[in-house]
C-alpha cells in the first residue's frame, strides 16, 4: 500500500479513537449528572458542598485533561503499529485504544500500589 493509503487509513482509525474516547467521556458524565445531591450537606470540608456534576468537572481540570492527552499520545504511538497490519480501520481503532487503557490501567495500578 502506497503512503498516502496507510495515511488515510491512519487518519480514520484515529477518529474511530476519539469517537472512543468521546462516548466513554459522554457516558461518565450522563451517568455523574444522573447522581442526585445528598439532601443535607456539611460544608465545612473544602469541596463539600459540590454537587456530582461540579466535581466531575473538578476532577476533569485536574486529572482528566493529563490522562486524556496520555491515552491520546499512546493511541497515536500504537495505531500506527496497528494501522498497517489489521485491514480494518475500526478494527485497528478499538484495538489502539484498548492497548491504551490497559497501559493506563497498569500505570495507574503501579502508582497506586506503590503509595502504600
Amino acid at each position: 500500500m502506497d503512503r498516502t493509503g496507510t495515511r488515510e487509513k491512519y487518519g480514520r482509525s484515529m477518529a474511530v479513537a476519539v469517537g472512543w474516547y468521546a462516548t466513554a467521556i459522554a457516558a461518565v458524565v450522563v451517568g455523574t449528572a444522573s447522581v442526585p445531591s445528598a439532601p443535607e450537606v456539611d460544608c465545612s470540608a473544602m469541596f463539600s458542598c459540590l454537587s456530582p456534576l461540579e466535581s466531575l468537572v473538578l476532577a476533569g481540570v485536574f486529572w482528566g485533561g493529563p490522562v486524556l492527552v496520555a491515552l491520546l499520545v499512546i493511541t497515536a504511538v500504537v495505531d500506527a503499529l496497528v494501522v498497517r497490519r489489521v485491514s480494518s480501520v475500526v478494527l485497528a481503532g478499538t484495538l489502539s485504544v484498548a492497548v491504551s487503557f490497559a497501559v493506563c490501567a497498569v500505570v495507574a495500578a503501579a502508582y497506586l500500589g506503590g503509595r502504600s
